[in-house]
C-alpha cells in the first residue's frame, strides 16, 4: 500500500477518544501511545513530548479488528479476494482465509497471498485435499479426496499460519457420508491441537448431532442461517442442545456470507441472549459487493439487532485471536503490536440486507475513520476533510 504521510512517525498519540478493549475491561476516554510500532501506554493525560497527536474524541478506538472466516486465496481460486484490498479501510488487521487452500496449496496460500500481504493472513486448512476452488464446489462428496495424516503433516508444518482445520458439512457439499468429514477433521485437530470450524446450513443432520462430535473452542460457523436444521426449534426457541454445546465451549459465528445470516433467526436468537461468540463476514467475490460488503457493515447489523457494542467488539477482537491460538493480537495492551481501529457511530437511515433478500432501514452504522497496523496509519478516511482529526507535533496540545 502506499504510504501514508503519518507512517514514519517516530510515535503517535491517539487522544480523548472512547477506547474499547474488551481484553482490559476498558471501555472509557483515554489516550493512546504509540511507539516503535506497539503499544507503549493507555491512559489518562499521557504525555506528548515526541509524539504526533491525533485528536480522536467523540470516536471509538478499537484494536484491529480479526475477521475469523474469508476467503482471500485470489491467486487460485475464483472467490479469493485481496486482503489489503478489503481489510485496510474496515478496521481489519488480521484475516482468516476459512479453508480456500488444502495441504496440496498450502504453500501457494503462504507464498501467493500471505507473505505479499501487508494485513496479518492466517488460515484454516481444508480437511479435503480440493479445497474451495468455487463456492460450489463438493469437495467432500467422495472422502477419497480426505487424507487426514497429510492435512496433520501440512499444518504441523506451517502452524505460523495455519491456525485449524476447516470442514463444510452442507448436504450438498459431502453428497452421502453425512457426518463423516467432521468426524474426520476433529481427528486431524485433536493430533495438532488446533480448532475445527465446521461450515453449518442444509446440514445432514440437526446442528446438535454435528456439535456432539466437537469439543471446546471448536466453531460452528453460519450459525445464524435460515436454512433447515439451524439453531430455532419450531417454537422459535434454541435447540437444547444447541445451547448445551456452546455451555461446552464450542464457539459460535456468524459467518455471514452469500446464503448463511438471516435478519429473522438472528431477531429470535438475540432476543432470548443467544449473541454470537465472533461475528465474521464469509466475505469473498460473490458477496464483497453486497449483501455483505465487509466487517463493519456486518457489525453494524449486530448493533442495531440488539447486541452491546462492547460485546460486539469483543466478538471482533478478543475472541477470534484467542480462537486462533494468537492471543498477542486483538488488543491495546501495552506492548502488543500497535494495530488500532478508529470507528465513529454514525446515525441516519441505513439500508442492510440480509443473505435471504430481507431489507431493514435501521438508524445507526458503524464506520471506520483510520487503520494503524504496526502503529502505522494505513488508512485515514478523508482527513483533508475532517479537519477535527488535528495532527500536531506535540507542541500544542
Amino acid at each position: 500500500m502506499p504510504p501514508s504521510n503519518l507512517e514514519n512517525s517516530p510515535g503517535l498519540l491517539l487522544r480523548g477518544g472512547t477506547v474499547v478493549d474488551p481484553s482490559q475491561d476498558l471501555n472509557r476516554v483515554c489516550d493512546v501511545s504509540i511507539c516503535g510500532g506497539s503499544i507503549s501506554a493507555v491512559g489518562d493525560g499521557l504525555p506528548v513530548e515526541g509524539r504526533r497527536v491525533l485528536d480522536v474524541s467523540g470516536r471509538y478506538v478499537f484494536p484491529g479488528l480479526v475477521d475469523l472466516h474469508a476467503h482471500i486465496c485470489w491467486g487460485f481460486t475464483d472467490i479469493g479476494l485481496v486482503p489489503d484490498d478489503v481489510c485496510p479501510s474496515t478496521g481489519v488487521t488480521a484475516i482468516v482465509d476459512a479453508g480456500s487452500s488444502s495441504w496440496p496449496s498450502q504453500e501457494a496460500f503462504r507464498r501467493n497471498v500471505a507473505e505479499p500481504s501487508r494485513t496479518r493472513v492466517f488460515g484454516f486448512s481444508n480437511i479435503s485435499s480440493v479445497g474451495i476452488p468455487t463456492a460450489g464446489t463438493p469437495e467432500l462428496a467422495s472422502l477419497r479426496f480426505v487424507d487426514v495424516d497429510r492435512s496433520v503433516t501440512a499444518v504441523a508444518g506451517n502452524r505460523d499460519l495455519m491456525t485449524g482445520i476447516k470442514v463444510r458439512q452442507g448436504r450438498h457439499l459431502v453428497g452421502d457420508n453425512g457426518v463423516e468429514p467432521t468426524r474426520l477433521a476433529v481427528e486431524a485437530a485433536e493430533q495438532l491441537g488446533v480448532p475445527v470450524m465446521v461450515h453449518v446450513g442444509n446440514t445432514p443432520c440437526p446442528l446438535g448431532g454435528i456439535m456432539d462430535l466437537l469439543r471446546p473452542g471448536d466453531i460452528i460457523t453460519h450459525a445464524y442461517h435460515g436454512h433447515p436444521h439451524g439453531i430455532l426449534d419450531d417454537h422459535r426457541a434454541i435447540w437444547e442442545d444447541v445451547i448445551e454445546g456452546r455451555s461446552r465451549g464450542i464457539l459460535m459465528d456468524v459467518g455471514h456470507g452469500a446464503g448463511s445470516f438471516s435478519f429473522d433467526v438472528a431477531k429470535a436468537a438475540f432476543e432470548r441472549g443467544f449473541f454470537p461468540d465472533a461475528i465474521s463476514t464469509d466475505l469473498y467475490t460473490v458477496n464483497v459487493n453486497g449483501p455483505v460488503f465487509d466487517l463493519p457493515t456486518t457489525m453494524s447489523k449486530m448493533l442495531n439487532l440488539g447486541m452491546p457494542l462492547t460485546d460486539i467488539v469483543e466478538s471482533t477482537t478478543t475472541i477470534p485471536a484467542a480462537a486462533i491460538g494468537r492471543t498477542e493480537l486483538g488488543t491495546l495492551r501495552p506492548g502488543a503490536s500497535a494495530d488500532v481501529a478508529v470507528f465513529v457511530k454514525e446515525e441516519g437511515e441505513f439500508e442492510f440486507t440480509d443473505s435471504h433478500g430481507e431489507r431493514r432501514i435501521w438508524p445507526r452504522r458503524l464506520a471506520c475513520e483510520m487503520t494503524l497496523l504496526d502503529g502505522e496509519i494505513v488508512f485515514d478516511r478523508e482527513r483533508s476533510a475532517r479537519p477535527s482529526l488535528d495532527v500536531n507535533n506535540g507542541e500544542n496540545a
